[in-house]
């Protein structure tokens, strides 16, 4: 028989954090992406297209980044609700 302990308050505070550590990163993201758009427009020639090519695979990396965290959050708050919910279920049955 597989053992387990679950804290699901930890779970779902777990997801409180990383919501708010993806908000801190979307805010430095679009600062960080704002700089370098400007620098994109400041010269041309071949530095400049290896600098644009390097922009935008950063960028693509990033919103992976923000996917993985973002489907990440969504399973610690889905995990937290459903062993909340279980909990609460098996009491119940021991309850008059």
């Amino acid at each position: 028989m597989t053992r387990y302990h679950v804290d699901a308050d930890a779970l779902l505070s777990a997801t409180s954090t990383t919501t708010a550590t993806i908000g801190r990163l979307q805010a430095e993201c679009a600062g960080l992406t704002s700089q370098l758009s400007a620098l994109q427009g400041s010269w041309s020639g071949n530095a400049a297209t290896a600098f644009q090519t390097l922009v935008a695979e950063w960028m693509a990396t990033y919103s992976r980044l923000e996917q993985n965290l973002a489907a990440l959050n969504h399973a610690l708050g889905q995990a937290g609700r459903q062993y909340a919910e279980i909990e609460q279920q098996a009491a119940s049955m021991f309850l008059r």
